[in-house]
């Protein structure tokens, strides 16, 4: 598959995920883990690792996206708001290929999760 296909991919897994993240937190953003994340993360424990962060108000754009075989790490620009208004704050997420599909398997606070 070309490159270019594989980042538009990413790319809309990265929106559909912050989209989800932005509108029920993260229960929403839970749905595309990987699922070796899932093997050791619950729902309960992404929301309690993940309480530290801000959430997203929605996905902006990728900024870039880099893949190592099956791996892919991109730049997700998100809007966040914050003491002084809202801002845009770019984070980087890791993906895994899944079948026809991308997972997310690290965001920002994800390794404080557990069962």
């Amino acid at each position: 598959m070309p490159e270019d296909e594989r980042a538009r991919q990413v790319s809309g897994v990265a929106e559909l995920a912050a989209g989800a993240y932005a509108a029920v937190g993260a229960d929403g953003l839970y749905d595309y883990l990987a699922p070796e994340v899932i093997a050791n993360c619950s729902k309960h424990g992404l929301a309690t690792a993940l309480a530290s962060q801000p959430v997203p108000e929605g996905f902006v754009r990728m900024s870039s996206v880099n893949f190592d075989g099956d791996n892919a790490r991109a730049k997700i620009v998100q809007r966040v708001q914050d003491g002084a208004g809202t801002k845009e704050v770019e984070v980087e997420w890791t993906f895994v290929s899944a079948g026809d599909s991308w997972r997310l398997t690290h965001v920002p606070g994800i390794e404080g999760c557990s069962r």
